[in-house]
């Protein structure tokens, strides 16, 4: 008979993995077909990023939740592990490449070299896509000697592998993979503000032109970096609170805290699809096509 943890973990899992998954597919197969902009390309890779983390995050929690994992070798936990860090510290450097993108499309700079990448944004984005899973890969590499998995004794509570993890390399992966891109972004939405707050300034002189579109655009730029900066920094909390205070947590909170990273994905990809007309839109004749539907039914 299921434990109540196992049946928690199952209503979780049915309510979250649809959810995220339906929500980062549609902006995938909206992006598929308007990858004319650097923007799409990111936000298309987002997305990507977005199905593959909410795929690994289920399979990670159904096998441990079900004790899975000890029908296979040590090693197939250990790839398991790498993927799933890999897809978290690629999501926060997705992050940090809209932030740039749309700071450097934003901001009126004066210096010559970010004059110059503004020039070649098309060649920058591609730059940051690229660095950003070059980095997000190698950080991730020493896990194999970094982790230690080991197999319950017969009178062990646990029925599954037991990782522990090097603190120094953790803190080093997380300050790399997490904090760094998080530094990256809250840079650019202080770049961005400072340059809305002056856009605004001089906007009060023409009362008639106030909320132009090229002012509601930075706004909608802004909030959108704005709203992905504050998810991330909640999922950089909990992610640091579970592989480095993991031993101080009550099983309750270890257990809400992994239950939350499952609902990152889907905030995520509504955070997007408000923050695009375009992808509103796409949702909008979604929408009005089940609705027909179920009014025909």
């Amino acid at each position: 008979m299921p434990t109540r943890l196992q049946i928690y973990w199952a209503v979780v899992l049915i309510i979250a993995w649809p959810c995220g998954f339906i929500l980062n597919a549609s902006i995938v197969a909206v992006y598929l077909s308007y990858r004319k902009k650097e923007c799409d390309r990111i936000l298309l890779t987002m997305a990507c990023c977005n199905v593959l983390l909410l795929s690994l995050l289920a399979f990670d929690i159904t096998f441990v939740t079900y004790g899975l994992y000890i029908l296979f070798d040590k090693e197939f936990s250990l790839a398991i592990t790498i993927i799933l860090f890999f897809s978290i510290h690629f999501s926060f450097w997705m992050t940090a490449c809209l932030s740039v993108y749309y700071c450097l499309r934003l901001v009126n700079f004066s210096c010559q070299i970010l004059i110059y990448l503004q020039r070649r944004i098309s060649f920058v984005v591609t730059l940051f896509l690229l660095v950003s899973v070059l980095i997000s890969w190698v950080i991730n590499l020493p896990v194999i000697w970094a982790v230690q998995i080991t197999k319950p004794n017969d009178t062990s509570i646990y029925q599954d592998y037991i990782f522990k993890y090097d603190i120094r390399y953790m803190s080093f992966n997380i300050i790399f993979g997490s904090a760094l891109p998080f530094v990256v972004t809250s840079l650019c939405i202080g770049i961005c503000l400072i340059s809305l707050l002056r856009h605004v300034q001089r906007m009060r002189q023409h009362i008639s032109e106030f909320w132009s579109p090229q002012l509601k655009s930075h706004v909608k730029a802004f909030r959108t970096m704005l709203l992905l900066l504050i998810l991330n920094l909640i999922f950089f909390t909990v992610f640091g609170c579970l592989y480095l205070v993991a031993l101080d947590l009550g099983a309750v909170l270890h257990t809400v805290l992994w239950s939350g990273t499952m609902f990152i994905p889907s905030g995520q990809a509504l955070i997007l699809i408000f923050g695009k007309s375009k992808l509103a839109r796409a949702w909008s004749k979604t929408m009005s096509m089940f609705g027909s539907c179920a009014r025909n039914v």
